[in-house]
């Protein structure tokens, strides 16, 4: 199995498992809530794929928590920006 390489996307589905651990949710309960196949939740969670936004949400929902909390993870995004060459886009200056 491949597995992601991404250190976002790691974060996140250790976030998101360490969310299920604290509520006491099981991955079969939230897939079948969540009307997601649990494979691909157990995909998710042992990082073998980066999920769909609307999968993100779904799992949110029915872990009973806001997507926002499930994006509120401590990560150093400026770090990630430079290992991954991304840059802030500047406003344009008017004429």
């Amino acid at each position: 199995m491949k597995y992601i390489d991404d250190k976002y996307f790691i974060a996140l589905a250790d976030h998101i498992k360490s969310i299920l651990e604290d509520k006491k949710i099981d991955i079969v309960d939230l897939a079948a809530a969540a009307n997601l196949d649990r494979r691909q939740v157990y995909r998710l969670l042992n990082k073998e794929n980066v999920p769909k936004l609307s999968t993100l949400v779904r799992i949110s929902l029915a872990a009973g928590i806001e997507p926002q909390q499930l994006f509120s993870l401590k990560f150093d995004f400026e770090g990630y920006m430079k290992e991954n060459n991304i840059l802030m886009v500047t406003k344009k200056r008017k004429k």
